[in-house]
């Protein structure tokens, strides 16, 4: 967002006093003036009149974008719509998903107009959004879902992420994720293609269960060849064999990760 705002005029001006309110905006000093820019809870939580501005919250809310607010000395004196895009294969990611038996949520701290848009989108239903959500709230959120008994991915690429990445099961960033948001994060995706996010649970789900049965393997090879061999059954060149021969499984087992391919 702060990037998108300072494209709107490329020259500098010279403020001082400046500080971030996190989750909210920022704010500082211009020509002992004091200018702020935010969202327009932070506005309306502090006081100021939003009248002349309904009309174009409404509207740009309506179509999902985010809107921005500028003051000057307590004023409202400006507006800005941010509107993001979706990449093509979200959609198609979230029903990929949905339909392996993964309950989606999208949590944001965007305005629940904005958020509704974007999640109908995506194919997110309404009940399933989480809106207005402080960044000091989102780990919060992660960790009452994990208490009523879910375990939880959590994707994020922002610094305002990094509690939520750190909390979740497993944090995802994406690969152009704040440097913050890769350190807490678990997996992280090297491409901004959103596809990759259900390919890379598939295979986390394929390599837990390969795991699963080279334990199995080495148990069984061990649980049936130690007491034949204790009771002088097997001779020691057979031992030897046999294991060698669990050894040949459990390796021949996990190589066939490297032909995994993600179904559908």
């Amino acid at each position: 967002l702060s990037r998108a705002l300072a494209q709107v005029d490329d020259g500098r001006l010279p403020v001082s006093d400046w500080r971030e309110v996190r989750g909210r905006g920022t704010e500082a000093r211009w020509e002992g003036r004091r200018v702020q820019v935010g969202s327009p809870g932070w506005f309306r939580d502090a006081g100021f009149d939003l009248g002349p501005a309904d009309g174009f919250l409404g509207e740009w809310h309506g179509q999902g974008a985010t809107v921005a607010l500028l003051a000057v000395d307590g004023v409202v004196a400006g507006a800005f719509a941010l509107r993001d895009e979706l990449k093509p294969g979200t959609a198609g990611m979230v029903s990929r998903l949905r339909a392996t038996g993964y309950r989606i949520l999208l949590l944001t701290g965007d305005n629940r107009r904005t958020a509704e848009v974007i999640a109908g989108r995506a194919g997110i239903p309404a009940d399933h959004v989480l809106a207005e959500v402080h960044p000091g709230a989102k780990a919060e959120h992660v960790q009452r879902l994990q208490s009523a008994g879910w375990r939880v991915a959590f994707v994020g690429d922002g610094i305002n992420d990094a509690p939520a990445l750190e909390q979740a099961d497993l944090g995802i960033a994406v690969s152009r994720a704040s440097d913050v948001a890769r350190e807490a994060a678990d997996l992280i995706l090297l491409t901004t293609d959103v596809d990759a996010i259900p390919e890379a649970l598939g295979l986390a789900r394929a390599t837990l269960r390969t795991i699963r049965q080279n334990l199995f393997w080495a148990f069984f090879y061990n649980a049936a060849a130690v007491p034949l061999a204790a009771l002088g059954f097997l001779s020691p060149i057979l031992s030897a064999a046999a294991m060698g021969l669990s050894d040949v499984i459990v390796i021949g087992n996990a190589l066939r990760l490297r032909r995994w391919r993600m179904r559908g």
